[in-house]
């Protein structure tokens, strides 16, 4: 107990919490996708690819944990340019899986990186070093108008093939403004700037046949909000198969290995993960899994609220935010709140990228929880810009 107090210092529920949700994730990863795994690489493929993703994880918390979350505030102006690089590179010539350019693969090994993901944050990092200086009302103005491009930027190179996580990201960023006090009048000129350029880009992009799926997210929105009685069935299959899989699992679950599901969605490990869990373990773990999801969200602004330094709180806000939303949009899908998406179950559905990225978040928040005590620091590169 002394050695584990010794290296894994901060909130230990964060901690708890992140181990919990890793070792859900095992068997229920290897359950979902043993249909998919059979037919393609062999039964133990995806099982071993998720223990290795596992420990990957829990490395990456361990290391981000221990590195001073001050030290980002110098390292965003490499990885951000970084960043916007992937994006480009992605938008261009990534590699499109289900008509969506989202990821590019690493050369000889065969990786495969969802860059949004990693955009998404480096933009947080930014926009919170950037409020976090309010010094004087003209350098303050500045940096405002630093993130506000930024994040215009950022936004613009992901939406034409994520759409879900460009309005993601463009949340996160809006309620960090928000409780960061900007003006009003500069949110709305945001909001006007970025509702003409998307309005441009719609209108531009039939014509000079610009990157963008338009035409399945009208599809996609049209589905969910249309009426039953005019929509085929075919369309609305994935989400009617994961509804139908819930209700099956009932109170108490079906049992491990008993899942429907992974014989009808070839996304049961990633995209419909809650629904196959609740489909084999029940409403009880589906419920725990919320809880642990709310009690996460909880802890991390609990960790914001003591800390005197304003980059710590914008940080924390946006990467407690990223989680909470982001596992709440695939609890939506899955029982059919919301439209269907490519968004995955934070720390347990199988999405490499999206692992790690979560767990360099943890990571942070708890280094914060770890400094939480330290007095309101003022970073010298940010006075002088």
């Amino acid at each position: 107990m002394i050695i584990i107090k010794k290296y894994f210092k901060g909130d230990p529920v964060i901690w708890i919490i992140s181990f919990l949700l890793l070792i859900i994730s095992i068997p229920a990863v290897y359950s979902a996708s043993a249909l998919i795994s059979l037919k393609s690489q062999g039964d133990m493929h995806f099982l071993v690819r998720q223990l290795l993703g596992v420990l990957t994880a829990v490395l990456v918390i361990y290391l981000s944990y221990r590195i001073p979350y001050k030290r980002y505030m110098s390292l965003i102006k490499i990885i951000f340019p970084i960043a916007v690089f992937l994006l480009l590179l992605t938008l261009f010539s990534g590699v499109s899986m289900n008509n969506a350019k989202r990821w590019i693969a690493l050369p000889g090994i065969g990786i495969m990186l969802q860059t949004s993901e990693i955009a998404k944050i480096a933009l947080i990092m930014l926009v919170a070093k950037n409020l976090a200086v309010k010094s004087e009302e003209e350098t303050y103005e500045k940096n405002v108008k630093k993130a506000t491009l930024a994040s215009v930027v950022i936004i613009g190179l992901i939406f034409p093939a994520d759409l879900s996580s460009a309005l993601l990201i463009g949340l996160i960023i809006g309620i960090i403004y928000f409780a960061a006090a900007v003006k009003i009048k500069i949110i709305y000129k945001i909001l006007l700037i970025a509702f003409a350029l998307l309005v441009i880009y719609v209108l531009a992009a039939e014509v000079f046949e610009l990157p963008g799926r338009f035409s399945t997210w009208q599809h996609r929105i049209e589905t969910f909000l249309g009426d039953e009685n005019n929509i085929s069935s075919d369309d609305t299959y994935q989400a009617d198969v994961s509804k139908m899989a819930i209700v099956n699992g009932g109170f108490f679950g079906k049992g491990p290995g008993n899942g429907t599901l992974r014989y009808l969605l070839p996304q049961s490990h990633s995209d419909f993960i809650f629904a196959f869990i609740t489909e084999e373990y029940g409403l009880i773990m589906a419920g725990f899994i919320i809880i642990l999801y709310l009690i996460l969200f909880y802890r991390g602004i609990r960790a914001a609220n003591k800390t005197k330094s304003l980059f710590a709180i914008y940080l924390i806000l946006g990467f407690s935010l990223m989680i909470i939303f982001q596992a709440f949009i695939n609890i939506g899908v899955s029982v059919g709140a919301l439209p269907v998406t490519g968004q995955t179950l934070p720390l347990i559905s199988m999405g490499r990228t999206s692992l790690l990225v979560t767990s360099f978040a943890i990571g942070v928040i708890l280094n914060v929880s770890k400094s939480q005590n330290q007095e309101f620091e003022t970073h010298p590169e940010t006075e002088n810009e």
